[in-house]
């Protein structure tokens, strides 16, 4: 008998011929609505095992034994894949914060507000040592033909503009740069510079109007930046290298298909 967590669908622990799921320390299984009339999606988190299942045999599916048949004969592969990814991959990435300030006031903003009134950038000087710290700590854990990512993160990294550029010049050959910027300061200068050292761009939007999008993202004296933000990406359009990452919140999440629409977009990663 295989038991299972403390985590029971319907209020019941499943019996499957000898075994016990959703119970003491074996599989937890869930199941999650997908919006479909006839299917849900039942998952194991621990080991990202999944299956659609049909609505009315879900119950079924944890007394019988194809089900569990099949998550026993592929969990100790998905178990040994994620123990990998969690723990194997070395990191060949990292978010930079160069300061801690910003030109905005976001409603959801995870940064106190005194910090991005009045923080420090980061010199020029220290920024060159952290990135010498990440050149010496990647040369030893990547291999020789991976080249490691910096993007510059915020608060918002081009309120720092000097000492990033600066950066990016510097260490051109060492690592893949990009930047991610609410767009404000994304003038002709800097589209200029950043296009032509290759650095990718991803600017934040989160909804296709101004009256959308203008409730979250607006400046310290309450002033949207929906406009601003799509002139920016006028002056990227012929640049392959940039994105739009967007926050989801209670005032967009109705709006998110319209604003794939917006984009262009054939899909979302």
């Amino acid at each position: 008998m295989t038991g299972t967590k403390n985590n029971v669908i319907n209020g019941t622990a499943a019996p499957s011929r000898g075994r016990f799921v959703n119970t003491g320390n074996g599989p937890t299984f869930q199941a999650i609505d997908i919006g479909h009339p006839k299917y849900v999606a039942m998952i194991e988190p621990d080991t990202a095992f999944w299956s659609l299942i049909q609505r009315d045999k879900l119950m079924d599916c944890l007394s019988e034994g194809d089900f569990l048949k099949s998550y026993a004969k592929k969990s100790k592969h998905f178990a040994k894949e994620m123990d990998s990814l969690r723990f194997g991959l070395k990191p060949s990435a990292v978010y930079f914060n160069p300061t801690e300030r910003c030109n905005m006031n976001c409603t959801y903003c995870y940064i106190p507000e005194k910090m991005r009134r009045h923080g420090e950038h980061m010199p020029e000087k220290k920024l060159f040592a952290a990135l010498d710290i990440l050149k010496r700590y990647f040369h030893k854990t990547l291999p020789k033909d991976s080249m490691p990512q910096i993007i510059f993160h915020g608060a918002e990294p081009l309120l720092n503009r000097e000492a990033v550029f600066a950066g990016i010049k510097e260490y051109g050959d060492d690592f893949l740069f990009g930047v991610q910027t609410n767009a404000t300061l994304l003038d002709d200068k800097a589209v200029e510079f950043l296009t032509s050292h290759h650095v990718s761009i991803g600017i934040s939007l989160d909804a296709p109007t101004a009256r959308i999008a203008d409730r979250t993202r607006k400046k310290w004296d309450g002033q949207g930046i929906f406009r601003q933000v799509v002139a920016a990406m006028e002056r990227l359009k012929s640049y392959e290298g940039w994105s739009v990452i967007c926050t989801v919140t209670g005032a967009n999440l109705r709006h998110l298909s319209k604003l794939v629409n917006f984009l262009g977009l054939s899909y979302l990663s």
